[in-house]
């Protein structure tokens, strides 16, 4: 069932509605870009009124300012705006909350409008940020980590085609007035400043989407349409993809709609913990260690659990015959593309495919700690790979003494390590790995990786390594007769 929410008149012409704009200004250093915002938004021919939430007096003409944090921690601000929201539902007809250096236009509230009456009731038209590289390429800085294109979400919905992003958080969101009152009506709009699977910030400006009911959805068929300046351009130099290599994403999205590539996902890949820490990061970058310890003569190799596919597009360069289960099959079309063979399917699935192929290599990296059943998935492995075949399992070191130290006292989300149920995370030893792998297996290397340097490192080697490491690389052989 369609959305009534923009049935009114005034909801569909811009210059009859009323539009509140609240936007979150933490300190001095984004006030050029606050003056900016403000300024796009005083040129709209929208009745229009913004609220500034600041932990300081600003000295911005014709602008309120309401000063003071919610509590003590100075990242609760951006949760300032909600009971003013609902302090003002009868009064407007659509909000907006935004961080301080969001290039807001007209357009964009343009496409929330002409959108917004083909979406089902429970879902919201979302945005995404976009950065500018000094080449002047566009990137995507939400794109990053575990965060992805969900296959089974794409829609058609009226002339738009639509698909879900797991990751929520832009800055910026829009409701219609309908769309709040549903948010408060939930009781999950009006809560305290909290973090979760987001930061606090990140909370307070997705809690419409991740708390109320509802779901965000972005307009992948006019994508540019849903993109927002995030002026500073913080994000380049770190992480993003760029808008060419996302444009590719959404076009298998499109296939996938038209019935011509398959939805499938391998296995979940988001703990549970706060911030979704220690999930599956969906770019992994190859590093050296790990492709030096996959032999240069291993023709056939096995990728269970691959992402965008950095290493598998290393190792067919270097000539190996790769097979890959990646974590969906969105991802999975781009290593596909660059000559990677793709099996798609669930892990049981995938496994049935492989039926009794042998591999000369079997690659598990920084997987076996979120999967439901580590153990069986490391036995399905075992049995692919060729005698004299190798396996190579990167993962989390929890034997790290900060990990270990944290657990014991029960330190704030580290609780939750104690099961499996409530983390999200098998937390499990390099030993207990070693003597499973080892059953079957001859074990050549254990590699430290990722290690802060400590008083130890010259006293007890061996303790300073698997105490102050952050992950590990293990490399063994099948030297079974």
């Amino acid at each position: 069932m369609h959305s009534p929410i923009m049935s009114s008149e005034n909801s569909r012409d811009p210059a009859r509605f009323r539009l509140l704009v609240a936007i979150a200004s933490h300190g001095e250093k984004n006030l050029g870009y606050l003056r900016e915002v403000i300024a796009a938004y005083k040129k709209m021919p929208i009745e229009v009124d913004i609220v500034v939430f600041s932990n300081a007096p600003k000295d911005l003409p014709g602008i309120k300012v309401i000063v003071g944090l919610p509590s003590k921690n100075p990242w609760s601000l951006p949760f300032g705006h909600k009971q003013f929201f609902a302090d003002n539902l009868d009064r407007y007809d659509f909000f907006i909350y935004s961080e301080d250096d969001m290039h807001v236009t007209e357009d964009h509230i343009q496409a929330f409008l002409k959108v917004t009456p083909h979406l089902e009731e429970d879902e919201i038209a979302g945005f995404l940020r976009y950065e500018i590289r000094p080449s002047g390429e566009w990137s995507l800085p939400e794109v990053h980590g575990a965060f992805h294109w969900k296959p089974h979400s794409v829609k058609n919905r009226g002339p738009y085609t639509v698909a879900e992003f797991s990751n929520e958080h832009a800055g910026f969101y829009m409701l219609a007035n309908a769309q709040l009152r549903q948010c408060i009506a939930s009781g999950g709009f009006l809560r305290g400043p909290c973090e979760g699977r987001y930061g606090m910030p990140e909370t307070a400006a997705t809690d419409p989407y991740a708390n109320c009911g509802f779901r965000k959805v972005i307009g992948i068929s006019h994508l540019e349409d849903f993109l927002i300046h995030h002026m500073p351009n913080r994000y380049v130099s770190q992480f993003g993809l760029s808008l060419d290599l996302v444009k590719q994403q959404i076009s298998v999205l499109e296939k996938i709609l038209n019935g011509s590539h398959p939805a499938t996902v391998l296995c979940p890949t988001e703990s549970k913990l706060d911030h979704a820490k220690w999930s599956k990061n969906y770019y992994e970058k190859p590093s050296i260690e790990l492709l030096d310890t996959i032999p240069l003569s291993s023709e056939r190799v096995l990728s269970i659990g691959c992402g965008s596919g950095g290493v598998e597009i290393q190792l067919a360069h270097r000539g190996s015959r790769v097979t890959a289960l990646p974590l969906d099959s969105v991802v999975g079309a781009e290593i596909a593309a660059a000559g990677v063979n793709v099996i798609y399917g669930s892990l049981d699935e995938c496994f049935q495919q492989l039926g009794d192929q042998k591999f000369d290599c079997i690659l598990v990296s920084n997987l076996l700690h979120i999967l439901t059943d580590p153990d069986r998935t490391l036995e399905a492995a075992l049995r692919l790979i060729e005698r004299d075949g190798i396996l190579v399992l990167q993962g989390i070191n929890f034997d790290n003494l900060s990990i270990l130290m944290k657990r014991i006292l029960g330190k704030g989300d580290f609780k939750k390590l104690r099961a499996f149920e409530e983390s999200g995370i098998h937390v499990n030893s390099v030993r207990r790995i070693q003597s499973l792998v080892g059953e079957k297996l001859k074990i050549r290397k254990l590699l430290w990786l990722d290690r802060i340097n400590t008083p130890f490192d010259g006293l007890i080697p061996r303790f300073s390594k698997r105490f102050f490491s952050q992950r590990w690389l293990l490399q063994a052989e099948n030297v079974r007769a």
